[in-house]
Formats: C-alpha cells, sequence, structure tokens
C-alpha cells in the first residue's frame, strides 16, 4: 500500500494502517536516531516517542503537498532528538559521532580527497568543532545521503540555506586542514 493511502487512513482512525506505517518507517527512524545519539536505549526510547508524536498529529501532514512523509518523519525524530539533548543539558555538538561517520558511505570529491589524505579520526574530531547548524547539515548530505532539498524540508529552512551551511562548513575544515578554498566542490 502507497504511503499516502495509509497516511490518509491513519487520519481517518484506522489502527492497521498505523501499524503498517510504523512497522514501515521504524527501521529509518531508528536508524536515524542511533546515528545522532550513540546509544541503542536512548534511539529506541526516541523513536518510541516520535512515533506517538506522528500518532498524535498525523492529520497535520498533507499527502497531497509537497514534503514527503519520510522527510516529515524526520523532521519529527531530529526534533525529539533535540528536545531530549537539551533536556539533558548537552547538545548535538557534544554528542561524538566517531561511530556515526561511516567512510564508506560518504560519495563526494571533497570528502574522498579529505578521506585520502588525513587520518578519518581528525576528520571526526573537527567536524564535532563545527557549528550546529553546519555540522547537522553535512551529516545529513554526507551520511544519511539526504538531498538539499530534503534536507531543507526537515530543517525547515531554504535548500540555498543549506547549500550555504555545507559550504562554510566545508571551507571551516579545509582552512583547519591547511588547505585553501580552491575550486574542488563537494
Amino acid at each position: 500500500m502507497e504511503d499516502n493511502t495509509l497516511i490518509k487512513k491513519c487520519q481517518q482512525g484506522d489502527k492497521e494502517a498505523f501499524q503498517v506505517l510504523i512497522s514501515r518507517y521504524h527501521p529509518y527512524v531508528y536508524k536515524f536516531l542511533v546515528k545522532t545519539t550513540q546509544n541503542d536505549q536512548i534511539a529506541e526510547d526516541l523513536t518510541q516517542e516520535t512515533f506517538l508524536k506522528v500518532i498524535r498529529n498525523i492529520e497535520k501532514f498533507d499527502p497531497a503537498g509537497q514534503a514527503k512523509f519520510s522527510t516529515y518523519i524526520i523532521s519529527i525524530a531530529k526534533n525529539t532528538g533535540l528536545d531530549y539533548f537539551r533536556k539533558e543539558k548537552r547538545t548535538m555538538q557534544n554528542v561524538p559521532i566517531s561511530e556515526t561517520f561511516d567512510i564508506e558511505d560518504v560519495n563526494t570529491r571533497v570528502a574522498d580527497t579529505v578521506i585520502n589524505k588525513l587520518d578519518s579520526q581528525n576528520i571526526l574530531a573537527d567536524l564535532e568543532g563545527l557549528p550546529e547548524e553546519q555540522r547537522i547539515a553535512i551529516k545529513l548530505k554526507y551520511i544519511e545521503g539526504l538531498s538539499l532539498k530534503e534536507i531543507g524540508e526537515a530543517l525547515h529552512v531554504e535548500p540555498k540555506t543549506i547549500k550555504s551551511r555545507i559550504h562554510n562548513g566545508i571551507v571551516k575544515l579545509r582552512k583547519k586542514w591547511g588547505k585553501g578554498d580552491d575550486d574542488e566542490r563537494y
């Protein structure tokens, strides 16, 4: 069954449709939250909380709108995670991502060049030192593989803003690594 059909049924209170939707998206949300939190149990708890929010607010999602449901649900998961870190008086910047940076998933020229030239642990430490909005944009682009449009929808900003955040983050990393802002593109 197509997502939009499921969502419409969920909006009409169909519990079986909710079960199918949850089963379909649970692994996607859980994986995202594991990468974000670095803790399986916390990720599972936040996944549960994410789906409770989805169930409570399903009527707000427009299946005929431009946003994909996957973008909508990841946006809720991201906000749930941020709320958790605020409650714990931690920020996304303090969460180690060394386990989440899967080098094989990175498929851009800049990332490939950096990986070939530098030790990956230094990259991870430097990435953690970026401002939160740049680090999140880079993680969603290069680790999650989302497009600029999808990231913009998830973070509620224009794709050109996401592109700028990624560019500025990479420029900061290059300066830290002694690289100029040459013609290579990410």
